[in-house]
C-alpha cells in the first residue's frame, strides 16, 4: 500500500490505532471489487462501539463505509452508504458503484453529491488525473477495459480520492 499522503495522515490519526495500522498495511484498492484485505475485514467485523469514541455516529457510519471499500467488500460498503443521506454517503456510494463497474449508477450518485470540498481538492491532489468526477468515472471505465498505465494512474487517483474523503469524514 502506498503511504498515506500528508494531507490525510493528520486527520486519519484520530482513527483507532489498530484501524490506522490496518489502513497502512492494506493493499491499494483495485478499480474493481478487490483485492480483499482479510485482516482489515476481520477487524471491521469485530468493531466495538467504544473504539470510535472520538467520532460521532454519522462519522462512524461514513468511515465504516469507506473502510469496507478499502477492505474490498463492496457489498458491505454499499449496505452502509445507501442508508446515509448526506453528500458524503452519496460519495462513498458513487465510488462503490464505480468500482463494481456500474458506471452509470456511479454518475447518478456523483450527481447527488453535488459540489463537495473533496471534489474541489481532487484536481490539485491528483496532479490533474481527477479534475471532474464524471470524467474520472469514464477514465476508470476505459482503464478497466484496457488496463496498463491508465489503470495504474486511475488506481493512484482513486487512492488519493479515498484518503481525501476519509479525511473529510473524520474531520467533519
Amino acid at each position: 500500500m502506498p503511504q498515506l499522503e500528508s494531507f490525510a495522515a493528520e486527520k486519519l490519526a484520530s482513527l483507532p490505532p489498530d484501524l490506522l495500522a490496518a489502513v497502512d498495511q492494506a493493499p491499494m484498492p483495485g478499480l474493481g471489487d478487490g483485492p480483499l484485505d482479510a485482516s482489515l475485514a476481520e477487524m471491521l467485523e469485530g468493531n466495538q462501539g467504544s473504539r470510535w469514541e472520538s467520532l460521532s455516529k454519522p462519522q462512524v457510519s461514513l468511515c465504516c463505509s469507506g473502510l469496507w471499500l478499502l477492505a474490498g467488500d463492496l457489498d458491505r460498503s454499499h449496505t452502509i452508504s445507501q442508508n446515509i443521506s448526506s453528500a458524503e454517503g452519496s460519495f462513498w456510494h458513487a465510488i462503490m458503484h464505480r468500482r463494481e463497474g456500474d458506471f452509470g449508477n456511479s454518475k447518478y450518485w456523483f450527481r447527488k453529491v453535488g459540489d463537495h470540498p473533496v471534489l474541489e481538492q481532487m484536481p490539485e491532489l491528483s496532479g490533474g488525473q481527477y479534475d471532474d468526477p464524471f470524467e474520472f468515472v469514464d477514465a476508470c471505465s476505459r482503464a478497466v477495459r484496457s488496463g496498463g498505465e491508465s489503470a495504474q494512474c486511475c488506481r493512484i487517483a482513486q487512492w488519493i480520492e479515498w484518503q481525501a474523503l476519509m479525511a473529510h469524514c473524520v474531520g467533519a
